[in-house]
């Protein structure tokens, strides 16, 4: 399936539309009103809904980068032949959503009961990005042109 750079944009733009209103709304609940024993099982549910959120637009953000990046790189004349990879956007996903709830849980245990705990999601997702750019850029240091 061929996907164009629009309907990219438009698939991300819902689906962070979507998970956002899911976040909002899964973090309204007052959690004392819910029994003991689903206190951790909704804590599980906060967490997941709160970092998924955030990952359609850190995805977005560094696959865009990357297709930048690469048409930037190529002569001139490949330019106007070079087309989007939607299958390279899985890809992104798939690789952002472990950073993003792997490093969300570092920087939730090390801000616990500061200000900065609720912005950990968007923290990981930029610390996401830097070190992907970094795991990029010694790759491509190490291979021979």
């Amino acid at each position: 399936m061929k996907l164009n750079i629009y309907t990219a944009i438009v698939v991300i733009l819902v689906a962070f539309a979507v998970l956002s209103g899911i976040q909002y709304l899964v973090q309204t609940v007052d959690a004392s009103t819910i029994s003991p024993e689903w206190q951790t099982i909704w804590q599980g549910i906060v967490y997941i809904f709160t970092t998924s959120a955030a990952t359609p637009l850190f995805t977005f953000l560094r696959n865009m980068l990357g297709y930048a990046e690469n048409w930037f790189a190529a002569n001139p004349d490949e330019r106007t032949q070079m087309h989007y990879e939607a299958g390279k956007l899985g890809a992104t996903w798939t690789k952002f959503q472990v950073y993003i709830m792997g490093f969300t849980a570092a920087i939730q245990a090390l801000t616990m009961g500061t200000p900065l705990q609720q912005h950990a999601v968007y923290i990981a997702g930029a610390i996401g990005i830097v070190v992907d750019l970094i795991v990029k850029a010694i790759k491509d240091l190490s291979t021979p042109p």
